[in-house]
């Protein structure tokens, strides 16, 4: 018995002591100086950031416990390591623990922005935007001029992201009479502040102009902010971001087609970003660069651009510029007379091409009926005759001249098709004919092969009438549960009588259910992008828009302008 309790007293001692040094108190100013490493990972390195950020997580300090699991969050997801610890089920256990007072608001919106950053890592675009909002208003709460000049710039930021561009033009500008009104406050920080958002301002002028290009105002504002950032002596920029500032100005003239002028500030860009080793705004100088000496017709600055531009950037099929530029140095060595190196980079424009889309390869080979591969070969062996000099320009500028053709005609065809799909429904709408009829429906009967069949359709209709395809967790592995049949079975059916998939048949019942709703629901036309998606069935914007795009031919903001101008 005694042996018993003994051991009772020894198991209860070792936990008390393992709790003691799990849980640590340390002095406000240690927690202080813990949290500070955070913010100088850069220079001290993640994994000390790390132990410290450990450090206040073994703290019994709620507030700074929660700053710890959000700090190492956000560093894990942004250096792409494994997070072996549930760092979001600490995070959302310990967060609504903080007592919301004066001395946490300051923390709190340090949380709550850290989260936003990790969400907007993830491309989790609308919760990032929940947690900077209420990170704003926390530093609204804590009178935090700095801080809450920082979150609406983040929000400007995200509602780019997010294809809004009037939202994030009105936050942005928002910004910027805070931080004049703020002036004094701001002290130092003012001209840092305003930079940025003059920045944004004339950055997202210029998304506006490459929108819509008949609006020429959008333009003129963009350089006007440019040029002031220029003008203003008080804000000392450095190489980097005057650099950005000229290739900023060299795009806006791109698109205004004034290639000699974007040409002189590219240039100039170029010269800065060097000096500040931007590899990455090196890049983007010399593409858009080329481009316009391209679009100038000196190809010999063009092609020097390119070749820039390809060796900071090593083969990559996720950037269409790097593709394009493969094609745009196949004629420029063409129109040079400079065979082996049109035919090496029309080859690599073709290979990388096919990486891309097989099937547009495919239509490309149709279209020029020519068996592009075997002809590159034949024309290879026949490197050493004099006729392979003539025959491989020929057969160059055939194809780049057909596979454009081909694009053209394709576009057009798209287009028209496009247009016609476009007016026939808003035709429907003026006439308030019912824009979710059932796709399977009974008022032309179809052909079914057996009781069975019948059955699934009959189950389809089900789905249909009670809107479940809006849910989120509606899949093919769902709705066949609920019809009683197998995924594969199901597949099949949709493909027999609707001669499309799954995920095309779901698509066109969302898009055909949110047309009917925003032409009847003036107020949900009001929505954001995101929200109206949701209701369509749609976790974010961005695959919403991308589908509605492809179904109607426009995007879901301008079909609500044409519904407002129609009704």
């Amino acid at each position: 018995m005694l042996k018993q309790i003994s051991f009772f007293f020894l198991v209860l001692f070792t936990c008390f002591v393992s709790f003691a040094q799990t849980i640590k108190k340390y002095r406000e100013s240690d927690l202080k100086d813990f949290k500070n490493k955070f913010y100088q990972n850069r220079e001290i390195g993640v994994d000390s950031s790390l132990y410290y950020m450990n450090r206040l997580i073994e703290s019994n300090d709620i507030a700074y416990k929660t700053f710890g699991y959000a700090a190492t969050e956000y560093l894990k997801v942004r250096e792409k390591q494994a997070i072996n610890i549930p760092f979001k089920d600490s995070i959302n256990k310990y967060l609504p623990k903080i007592a919301k007072t004066n001395k946490n608001y300051t923390l709190l919106f340090d949380i709550h922005i850290l989260l936003g950053n990790t969400n907007k890592r993830r491309k989790l675009i609308k919760p990032a935007l929940q947690n900077y909002i209420t990170a704003e208003n926390y530093a609204l709460l804590a009178k935090d001029i700095n801080r809450t000049i920082k979150i609406k710039g983040n929000i400007a930021l995200i509602y780019q992201d997010m294809e809004e561009l009037d939202k994030a033009l009105n936050k942005a500008k928002e910004t910027l009479e805070l931080i004049e009104t703020n002036k004094e406050t701001l002290s130092n920080k003012y001209y840092s502040s305003k930079y940025k958002r003059m920045f944004n301002v004339a950055a997202i002028y210029a998304s506006l102009y490459k929108n819509d290009k008949d609006k020429h105002q959008y333009a003129d504002s963009s350089l006007h902010y440019y040029n002031s950032l220029l003008e203003t002596k008080e804000f000392n920029l450095n190489s980097y971001y005057t650099g950005k500032v000229y290739y900023g100005m060299g795009t806006v003239y791109t698109l205004k087609e004034a290639y000699s002028k974007a040409s002189s500030y590219l240039e100039k860009s170029l010269v800065l970003f060097t000096k500040s080793k931007s590899q990455s705004y090196l890049y983007k100088s010399y593409y858009n660069n080329g481009l316009n000496y391209y679009n100038l017709n000196k190809l010999e600055k063009a092609k020097q651009n390119f070749l820039a531009a390809l060796s900071i950037k090593k083969d990559t099929i996720l950037d269409d510029n790097y593709i394009k530029m493969h094609g745009y140095l196949s004629q420029i060595y063409t129109y040079q007379n400079k065979v082996d190196s049109a035919n090496y980079y029309l080859n690599t424009y073709i290979r990388n091409h096919s990486k891309v889309s097989s099937r547009d390869r495919e239509q490309f080979k149709e279209a020029i009926k020519i068996d592009f591969d075997q002809k590159i070969k034949d024309l290879k062996e026949d490197s050493t005759k004099k006729s392979f000099y003539y025959e491989i320009i020929v057969i160059s500028l055939i194809t780049i001249v057909l596979f454009i053709s081909f694009l053209v005609f394709k576009n057009a065809k798209e287009k028209k098709r496009t247009k016609k799909k476009l007016n026939d429904l808003l035709e429907k709408i003026s006439k308030k004919e019912d824009l979710t009829e059932k796709s399977f429906s009974l008022s032309n009967p179809l052909k079914i092969k057996d009781e069975q069949h019948q059955q699934i359709i009959n189950g389809l209709l089900k789905i249909e009438e009670k809107k479940y395809f809006l849910k989120e967790e509606f899949n093919l592995y769902n709705a066949a549960k609920k019809i009683g049949t197998n995924t594969t079975y199901l597949s099949k059916i949709i493909k027999d009588y609707k001669k499309m998939s799954f995920n095309d048949y779901t698509n066109e019942l969302r898009i055909n259910y949110i047309i009917g709703v925003l032409s009847n629901d003036k107020k949900v036309r009001s929505y954001t992008t995101q929200a109206i998606g949701e209701i369509a069935g749609y976790k974010n914007a961005k695959s919403f828009t991308r589908i509605f795009k492809k179904h109607i031919g426009i995007t879901p903001y301008q079909f609500i302008e044409k519904i407002n101008k129609e009704l």
